[in-house]
Protein backbone atom coordinates (compact mmCIF):
# COMPACT_ATOMS: atom_id res chain seq x y z
CA UNK A 1 0.00 0.00 0.00
CA UNK A 2 1.31 3.38 -1.00
CA UNK A 3 1.36 6.09 1.68
CA UNK A 4 -0.57 9.28 0.99
CA UNK A 5 0.99 11.13 3.93
CA UNK A 6 3.12 14.16 3.11
CA UNK A 7 6.82 13.34 2.71
CA UNK A 8 7.83 15.12 5.92
CA UNK A 9 5.80 12.62 7.95
CA UNK A 10 8.00 9.76 6.83
CA UNK A 11 10.66 8.67 9.25
CA UNK A 12 13.54 10.50 7.47
CA UNK A 13 11.32 13.52 6.81
CA UNK A 14 10.18 13.68 10.43
CA UNK A 15 13.76 13.37 11.66
CA UNK A 16 14.79 16.20 9.36
CA UNK A 17 11.89 18.35 10.54
CA UNK A 18 12.79 17.79 14.18
CA UNK A 19 16.42 18.55 13.44
CA UNK A 20 15.43 21.82 11.81
CA UNK A 21 13.17 22.62 14.71
CA UNK A 22 15.92 22.12 17.27
CA UNK A 23 18.61 23.84 15.25
CA UNK A 24 16.48 26.84 14.38
CA UNK A 25 16.88 29.66 16.89
CA UNK A 26 14.12 32.19 16.47
CA UNK A 27 14.72 35.44 18.33
CA UNK A 28 12.52 34.35 21.21
CA UNK A 29 14.41 31.10 21.66
CA UNK A 30 17.97 32.24 21.30
CA UNK A 31 20.27 32.34 24.26
CA UNK A 32 21.62 35.72 25.33
CA UNK A 33 24.58 36.82 23.26
CA UNK A 34 27.95 37.40 24.89
CA UNK A 35 27.65 41.04 23.77
CA UNK A 36 24.33 41.41 25.58
CA UNK A 37 25.72 39.87 28.76
CA UNK A 38 28.83 42.03 28.62
CA UNK A 39 26.69 45.11 28.04
CA UNK A 40 24.50 44.33 31.06
CA UNK A 41 27.58 43.77 33.24
CA UNK A 42 29.15 47.01 32.02
CA UNK A 43 25.92 48.90 32.69
CA UNK A 44 25.68 47.50 36.21
CA UNK A 45 29.28 48.52 36.90
CA UNK A 46 28.55 51.99 35.51
CA UNK A 47 25.48 52.38 37.74
CA UNK A 48 27.53 51.32 40.76
CA UNK A 49 30.33 53.75 39.92
CA UNK A 50 27.83 56.59 39.35
CA UNK A 51 26.40 55.89 42.81
CA UNK A 52 29.90 55.99 44.30
CA UNK A 53 30.61 59.35 42.64
CA UNK A 54 27.28 60.77 43.83
CA UNK A 55 27.90 59.67 47.43
CA UNK A 56 31.45 61.03 47.30
CA UNK A 57 30.13 64.40 46.12
CA UNK A 58 27.56 64.43 48.93
CA UNK A 59 30.27 63.65 51.51
CA UNK A 60 32.49 66.31 50.01
CA UNK A 61 29.84 69.02 50.26
CA UNK A 62 29.14 68.09 53.91
CA UNK A 63 32.83 68.22 54.81
CA UNK A 64 33.32 71.48 52.94
CA UNK A 65 30.44 73.01 54.92
CA UNK A 66 32.41 72.74 58.17
CA UNK A 67 34.16 75.90 59.37
CA UNK A 68 37.56 74.22 59.60
CA UNK A 69 37.64 73.04 55.99
CA UNK A 70 40.90 74.14 54.40
CA UNK A 71 43.15 73.76 51.40
CA UNK A 72 44.52 70.36 52.44
CA UNK A 73 41.04 68.89 52.80
CA UNK A 74 40.01 70.44 49.49
CA UNK A 75 42.94 68.93 47.67
CA UNK A 76 42.25 65.51 49.16
CA UNK A 77 38.51 65.66 48.38
CA UNK A 78 39.13 67.09 44.93
CA UNK A 79 41.60 64.31 44.10
CA UNK A 80 39.19 61.68 45.43
CA UNK A 81 36.18 62.92 43.44
CA UNK A 82 38.27 63.39 40.34
CA UNK A 83 39.55 59.80 40.58
CA UNK A 84 36.06 58.44 41.17
CA UNK A 85 34.71 60.45 38.24
CA UNK A 86 37.50 59.13 36.00
CA UNK A 87 36.47 55.62 37.04
CA UNK A 88 32.90 56.44 35.98
CA UNK A 89 34.15 57.71 32.63
CA UNK A 90 36.06 54.47 32.09
CA UNK A 91 33.05 52.34 33.03
CA UNK A 92 30.77 54.37 30.77
CA UNK A 93 33.28 54.13 27.91
CA UNK A 94 33.03 50.34 28.24
CA UNK A 95 29.22 50.57 27.95
CA UNK A 96 29.54 52.96 25.00
CA UNK A 97 31.96 50.69 23.18
CA UNK A 98 29.76 47.63 23.61
CA UNK A 99 26.60 49.54 22.76
CA UNK A 100 28.10 50.85 19.51
CA UNK A 101 28.74 47.27 18.45
CA UNK A 102 24.98 46.81 18.25
CA UNK A 103 24.94 49.11 15.24
CA UNK A 104 21.72 50.82 16.30
CA UNK A 105 21.17 54.52 15.74
CA UNK A 106 19.10 54.83 18.92
CA UNK A 107 21.92 53.30 20.96
CA UNK A 108 24.51 55.55 19.34
CA UNK A 109 22.38 58.62 20.09
CA UNK A 110 21.90 57.57 23.72
CA UNK A 111 25.65 57.07 24.10
CA UNK A 112 26.34 60.50 22.62
CA UNK A 113 23.81 62.19 24.92
CA UNK A 114 25.15 60.49 28.05
CA UNK A 115 28.74 61.20 27.05
CA UNK A 116 27.88 64.88 26.55
CA UNK A 117 26.35 64.92 30.04
CA UNK A 118 29.57 63.59 31.55
CA UNK A 119 31.54 66.21 29.63
CA UNK A 120 29.36 68.96 31.05
CA UNK A 121 29.82 67.62 34.57
CA UNK A 122 33.59 67.49 34.01
CA UNK A 123 33.54 71.24 33.42
CA UNK A 124 33.06 71.63 37.18
CA UNK A 125 36.61 70.33 37.61
CA UNK A 126 37.91 72.96 35.20
CA UNK A 127 36.03 75.66 37.10
CA UNK A 128 37.47 74.58 40.46
CA UNK A 129 40.98 74.28 39.07
CA UNK A 130 40.79 77.77 37.59
CA UNK A 131 39.49 79.24 40.85
CA UNK A 132 42.14 77.41 42.88
CA UNK A 133 44.99 78.47 40.56
CA UNK A 134 43.78 82.07 40.58
CA UNK A 135 43.69 82.03 44.38
CA UNK A 136 40.00 82.95 44.43
CA UNK A 137 38.56 79.62 45.59
CA UNK A 138 36.70 79.97 48.87
CA UNK A 139 34.80 77.49 51.01
CA UNK A 140 31.36 78.71 49.83
CA UNK A 141 32.34 78.14 46.21
CA UNK A 142 33.53 74.65 47.05
CA UNK A 143 30.26 73.85 48.85
CA UNK A 144 28.11 75.19 46.00
CA UNK A 145 30.18 73.42 43.36
CA UNK A 146 30.26 70.09 45.19
CA UNK A 147 26.48 70.27 45.61
CA UNK A 148 26.09 71.11 41.93
CA UNK A 149 28.31 68.12 41.16
CA UNK A 150 26.12 65.87 43.31
CA UNK A 151 22.92 67.18 41.70
CA UNK A 152 24.36 66.76 38.21
CA UNK A 153 25.39 63.18 39.01
CA UNK A 154 21.88 62.36 40.23
CA UNK A 155 20.41 63.71 36.99
CA UNK A 156 22.98 61.82 34.91
CA UNK A 157 22.25 58.58 36.78
CA UNK A 158 18.51 58.97 36.12
CA UNK A 159 19.17 59.63 32.45
CA UNK A 160 21.44 56.59 32.26
CA UNK A 161 18.63 54.45 33.70
CA UNK A 162 16.10 55.93 31.25
CA UNK A 163 18.30 55.33 28.25
CA UNK A 164 19.20 51.75 29.17
CA UNK A 165 16.61 50.31 26.81
CA UNK A 166 17.98 52.40 23.93
CA UNK A 167 21.46 51.15 24.74
CA UNK A 168 20.25 47.58 24.40
CA UNK A 169 20.54 46.82 28.11
CA UNK A 170 16.92 46.41 29.19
Amino acid sequence: MKSTAPCFLTRPGLAGLLLLLFLATPAGWSQPSPLGNNLRMAAAATRTQADIVTRAADNWSRRASSAGYGVNQFQQDYGNIQGQFQGLREQFNWVASLSRQLGRTRADNAVAELDAGLSIIAELFVFLENEFNAGTLDRNTIVRTSRAFEDAMRVWSREFAKRSSRLGIA
